[in-house]
């Protein structure tokens, strides 16, 4: 029989955002879509898989080590966010004593961008780079034909005792040959988010992003944006309408316009297919028009999320956004007027930052036409241009990422680094985030609009759980 794999989530009470970890759970529990993919993919090529997701189950820590046991995998595959990289390193030693025998496997974008780095910990026996589906199912292969999962491209191994970095794999450009994520292996009645109705799925229809904003993440996910086709995205959701009556699905990619071909088709396939659900997407400003927007709400979409970031010009250019303010008002307006919900997302603390530009940012955020606003404090991450940046100009004096990589800085969301400077300090940007929030939420005539749309129980009790996460923000 072949070797069975057991993919695991861990725990994941770190974040970048300065949320309460209650008010976190509250916000939101996403499935794993990469460990979702990943379980298809090697169930597909016959291999049994487990998955085994903490965070949304949120086991007392003292019965996990008897649930990975349970599992008898002879493979452990362990994904992490870069914050989430000293729960990984915990978990593959809570692996390492309950199956002493298993191959450790590290996944997810800490391994694209400290690859060694990873590979200092003997805990964690391989780790994964780039797309992971080809690649887990050869390291799979060659240990189920008893061979040493050694030399394979994109991998990190260890070589008499020091990390050695293989050549790369190519990113799959074909995701229609990819299977759906495996939910039936989730725990879906453990995933939430507030405002969305339940049962919900989340969904990506395309890996990677063309744009190059100075503080985005997404460089482990290659410079070409691959795109599912209309026909493979739509018989996903399909899939989740008909067999597990979904009422909403969310959109993750982080540009859904991308193609307007591809937008026009995929929504006169929902139609065509009598597809009964709604959904929310995550576009740019400049990438939508009245078509495009027409369409998407003929479909069922109801959400827009835009990231607007600043509402100072300067700071935007910064940023490399690519956008201006005027495109956001319009596109905000336009969205409004056909009836979406719009949500804005803002970026609070950037290289460059004033109180002024701070000012000119809330007063854009209650400007426009927005249901809904999300503030962050800005957190240089590894790999972007925004850390190389705030590296060079000496606002963070060592390689921050690289320290907490390799264990040497406590984990803890109050030690990621910001960009205060002697005229605007950490703790005043805190101060600022507060305002943010409060300034756009609680407004009366907010309140009272948010009042007069609740229809029923669960609308009622969204609001509640939200005016209980801002009131939580101060503690």
């Amino acid at each position: 029989m072949p070797s069975k794999i057991l993919l695991i989530k861990y725990y994941d009470d770190l974040n970048i955002r300065p949320f309460p970890k209650k008010a976190e759970r509250t916000l939101q529990i996403y499935p794993s879509l990469g460990l979702g993919y990943l379980a298809a993919f090697l169930r597909q090529n016959g291999f049994p898989v487990e998955i085994l997701d903490l965070y949304a189950l949120n086991l007392p820590l003292a019965e996990v080590p008897q649930k990975i046991a349970e599992s008898k995998a002879r493979i452990v595959g362990i994904t992490a966010t870069t914050v989430g990289w000293p729960g990984l390193l915990e978990c593959a030693g809570m692996v390492r004593k309950a199956l002493p025998q298993a191959l450790i496997v590290a996944g997810g974008p800490q391994l694209y961008l400290y690859p060694q780095e990873c590979l200092s910990f003997d805990r964690v026996d391989l780790g994964v780079v780039g797309d992971g589906e080809e690649t887990f199912l050869e390291i799979a292969q060659k240990v189920d034909g008893g061979e040493k999962p050694s030399g394979i491209r994109g991998t990190v191994e260890r070589v008499e005792g020091k990390p050695l970095v293989n050549p790369p794999r190519a990113f799959i450009e074909d995701l229609d040959s990819l299977p759906y994520p495996a939910v039936d292996l989730m725990p879906l009645e453990r995933y939430n988010c507030l405002t969305i109705a339940k049962p919900f799925f989340t969904m990506i229809s395309s890996r990677g992003c063309p744009y190059r904003c100075a503080f985005c993440t997404q460089v482990f996910c290659g410079e070409k944006t691959r795109l599912r086709s209309p026909e493979n995205v739509v018989g996903e959701i399909e899939l989740y309408v008909k067999r597990y009556h979904a009422k909403e699905i969310i959109m993750f990619d982080e540009t859904f316009t991308l193609s307007k071909k591809r937008v026009l088709e995929t929504c006169r396939l929902i139609k065509e297919n009598k597809l009964a659900f709604r959904f929310n997407i995550r576009t740019r400003a400049d990438l939508v028009d009245r078509e495009i927007l027409e369409a998407l709400k003929e479909a069922g979409c109801y959400g827009l999320h835009i990231g607007v970031e600043s509402g100072d010009e300067k700071i935007l250019a910064l940023m490399n956004k690519g956008i201006t303010l005027e495109q956001v008002r319009e596109v905000a307006e336009l969205g409004h007027r056909l009836g979406f919900q719009m949500r804005g997302y803002f970026m609070l603390g950037y290289l460059g930052e004033t109180r002024e530009s701070l000012q000119k940012t809330i007063k854009t955020a209650q400007a426009l036409p927005l249901d809904w606003a999300s503030f962050s404090l800005t957190t240089p991450m590894p790999g972007t241009e925004l850390y190389r940046q705030a590296r060079e100009q000496g606002l963070i004096k060592t390689d921050f990422w690289r320290e907490y990589t390799l264990g040497k800085v406590p984990p803890g969301k109050e030690l990621f680094p910001h960009l205060g400077s002697e005229n605007l300090s950490e703790a005043e940007l805190k101060s600022w985030w507060l305002k943010a929030y409060t300034g756009f939420y609680l407004r009366p005539g907010f309140m009272w609009q948010k009042l007069m749309r609740v229809k029923n129980l669960q609308d009622l009790q969204d609001l509640f759980n939200g005016c209980r996460i801002l009131l939580s923000l101060g503690s």
